[in-house]
């Protein structure tokens, strides 16, 4: 016995135009629903990849809403000062060697503070790598 009624079909998922919401009130919920979605993404790249984001977004009220990591003044800070150095010295050795691009002669002292901390930190990790290695091979 076969039944002949059909199942009522779901909107489920579908695909839709994207156009400007117009009402007000849906255009709010929205703009907060996906703004919400936008930091937490933003915050799991962060966490997989030790990327360092900064997001600045105006809601349709005007008032503005910022994500950063470690922190939006800090992201924003270094981009406007044209630092690409992020304060940690041990992040210095991770996007490469910095110390290539230009001769120490050319430093200024702040910079050549700098290096020498870098150098140091460097160091201290290669001494710990060492003696991990040394401990395992025992």
């Amino acid at each position: 016995m076969e039944n002949n009624k059909e199942k009522k079909q779901s909107k489920g998922r579908r695909k839709i135009e994207i156009n400007k919401i117009s009402k007000k009130s849906s255009l709010n919920v929205t703009f907060s629903k996906r703004r919400q979605g936008l930091f937490n993404k933003a915050g799991e790249f962060c966490v997989l990849s030790g990327a360092e984001i900064a997001i600045i977004t105006f809601s349709p009220g005007g008032k503005t809403f910022t994500f950063g990591h470690p922190s939006a003044d800090a992201i924003l800070n270094r981009y406007l000062t044209g630092n690409n150095t992020s304060g940690e010295s041990s992040t210095n050795l991770v996007e490469g060697f910095w110390w290539d691009e230009q001769s120490i002669e050319s430093l200024d002292l702040e910079e050549l503070n700098q290096y020498v901390e870098s150098m140091e930190v460097l160091r201290k990790l290669v001494a710990l790598k060492v003696d991990e290695m040394e401990k395992g091979s025992d």
